[in-house]
This record gives structure tokens, C-alpha cells and sequence, in this order.
């Protein structure tokens, strides 16, 4: 898409449906059970966050303008739950962005259990349809999530499009990551977090980045490897235990 192109009106996404989820009626129970479960483990977790916090208060809080929260995809099993707790009270509603596969439709299906949306597409299929639906929330207040190395990698390399949507809604990406103290790790592409129960989680956000309108492809480029060393800084800042020298005291996410 070049960058003085007009978009289509847009049509809304609708839901996964309970007949494409997986494994029959067994399926269908997965994302309400997932979402009790993951709710009932995040209230066991200790959370320290380091942020902008002017920023963080006027844009996300208390203006409530929206913000395109980017994160790395091994790392989003915690960050549904945060977006689900501290976001939906202060009424600012979240979408995830999740790949148009079948096998991301229980992860679908359980964000909307959440309290979130889902936007359906990557930047290796349906593409420009989750282009043109994740600008079709933003423009109606959501704030966007978005894993740029998803939904197959390569691991901690940002893809482009997070660029193009930023450029196309004049909405700001900000970094977010959350540092795990103990997790159970999988064998995957992206070895998948998920905390273990009573641990302690670091999540560090970075400073917004602005993607010009009149962006081309050369400053695209730019600002997608900005994405790119923003998140791993903060990673390896969130996953250096080592600073911390005594005990950390942290709090529980609101409920």
C-alpha cells in the first residue's frame, strides 16, 4: 500500500466463530476456561513497572487516546492479562492483533473473553484486511496490540506493517515488555512464556514512536528497526534480574 492511498471503508471483524475452534465441543469450552484460568494466575503475580509516567497517565489513562502497544510474541500471555485488569476498568478498551490462522482461534476466541477484540491477519496472509481492521479500532478508541515478530518469527525481528499502521492512523507505537521471573518456557519458534504462579514480572515500557504521514519507504524502514531495538533493550533490561539488589517490592495488578 503507498503511502497516499485511500482506504475502503471498513468492514468490522466479527468474532471467531464456535465452529472453526478446534477439537469439536471440547473447543468451545477452552477459551472461557482459559480466561478463568489466566485470571486466576494473574492476581497471584507481583508486578513492578517502569514507565513514562506523564505519558502513561494523559495518553493511555486519562485522555484515553488510543496507543499501538507493541511486544514481542513470546511475551503476550501476560500482557492480555494486564491489558484485561488494568486497562478495561480505566475504560480504555484494547485489540489484539492475532494471526488468521485456525490454530490462533482459541487465542482468538479466549481475548474476547477478556474483555478485548480480536483483528484477524499478519503480514503473511490477510494482510490488508488486518491492516484495514485494526485502523477501523483505533479510529474508534481501542488501543492496539500488537506482537511484530508474530506470528512465526524470526524471534525478537520486527516486521513492517506495525510501521504502516502507525504511519496510516497517526496513533503512537509504544514498546512494552514484561520481564518474567520464573516461567515455564516452551520449545517453540518464539519459546513461549507462561509465569509461574507468585512470581515476581518487570514490565518496562518505552518511549512512543511517531511514523510520520508522509513516511516513505526508507523512513519506514527506520522507524520498524527502532521498533525493533526498542523492544530488545527492553528486554534485556526487564529479563536482568541481577538489578535488582534487594528484594523486589512490587504490587499486584488492580483489580
Amino acid at each position: 500500500m503507498k503511502g497516499g492511498d485511500v482506504l475502503p471503508a471498513v468492514v468490522p471483524v466479527r468474532p471467531p466463530s464456535p465452529s472453526r475452534l478446534p477439537l469439536g465441543p471440547v473447543g468451545k469450552m477452552l477459551p472461557p476456561l482459559a480466561s478463568a484460568c489466566l485470571r486466576t494466575l494473574g492476581r497471584t503475580w507481583r508486578l513492578i513497572e517502569r514507565r513514562n509516567e506523564e505519558y502513561f497517565a494523559h495518553r493511555v489513562l486519562g485522555e484515553r487516546k488510543p496507543v499501538i502497544l507493541a511486544l514481542w510474541h513470546d511475551r503476550i500471555l501476560f500482557t492480555l492479562n494486564y491489558m484485561a485488569r488494568r486497562f478495561r476498568p480505566q475504560g480504555a478498551r484494547f485489540c489484539l492483533l492475532i494471526s488468521a490462522s485456525k490454530d490462533a482461534e482459541l487465542l482468538a476466541a479466549t481475548t474476547l473473553y477478556m474483555g478485548g477484540d480480536a483483528v484477524r491477519g499478519s503480514s503473511s496472509r490477510h494482510g490488508r484486511q488486518a491492516l484495514l481492521g485494526m485502523l477501523d479500532r483505533l479510529e474508534a478508541g481501542f488501543n492496539g496490540v500488537v506482537t511484530p515478530d508474530g506470528p512465526r518469527g524470526p524471534r525478537y525481528k520486527a516486521h513492517a506493517g506495525i510501521t504502516l499502521l502507525a504511519q496510516k492512523s497517526g496513533v503512537p507505537i509504544v514498546p512494552i515488555i514484561a520481564g518474567v521471573r520464573r516461567a515455564i518456557v516452551f520449545n517453540s519458534w518464539d519459546r513461549f512464556m507462561i509465569p509461574l504462579p507468585f512470581t515476581t514480572v518487570r514490565l518496562h515500557y518505552g518511549d512512543p514512536i511517531w511514523v510520520p504521514p508522509d513516511a516513505d519507504d526508507t523512513m519506514r524502514e527506520h522507524f520498524r528497526q527502532k521498533v525493533e531495538d526498542d523492544l530488545n533493550a527492553l528486554a534485556t533490561e526487564a529479563d536482568d534480574w541481577r538489578t535488582l539488589r534487594r528484594p523486589a517490592r512490587g504490587h499486584k495488578v488492580p483489580e
